[in-house]
């Protein structure tokens, strides 16, 4: 491949981090949420967990709603440079590997003022591998579908 064409492939991907998602890889998927860098980037979310997350900035408008905090940190605030300790990992190769089946679970560990142990659960829809689910698996412990389904404060 030429410069030019590997330069422009990178651009795009740059530009618009949904684009790295994966059909064979879901780390990958997750690699570019943590790039995209807003849990807001709904692309990357399942449709339960879309409608879920929709529904709760609708209904919070303005104020906070039920996710107070950036679940992709596990907090509010962030530590420098903690993206430099992130690593993610797929918690079954067969089930990541695999084209014929649907789910997959990654592990993202990293340091935001503690070590943090974050488990993504991701469902293949429309070919690609999107986020279903996300917990804590450290500290105080919570999942995101939870948080999300219950009622308003």
């Amino acid at each position: 491949m030429n410069r030019v064409a590997l330069a422009a492939l990178a651009l795009v991907c740059l530009a618009n981090p949904a684009a790295a998602q994966s059909a064979t890889d879901p780390v990958e998927t997750v690699r570019a949420f943590y790039a995209k860098d807003d849990i807001g980037a709904v692309g990357f979310y399942a449709t339960r967990l879309r409608a879920l997350y929709e529904r709760d900035r609708r209904e919070a408008g303005n104020e906070v709603g039920r996710l107070d905090f950036a679940f992709t940190v596990n907090g509010q605030d962030t530590e420098a440079n903690w993206q430099k300790t992130l690593q993610l990992v797929a918690l079954s190769d067969d089930v990541a590997l695999s084209d014929d089946h649907e789910r997959a679970q990654v592990q993202a560990t990293f340091r935001n003022f503690t070590p943090q142990d974050l488990r993504y659960d991701l469902v293949r829809e429309d070919g690609r591998w999107l986020i279903a689910d996300v917990r804590s698996m450290t500290g105080q412990t919570w999942d995101l579908v939870t948080i999300l389904s219950s009622k308003l404060p």
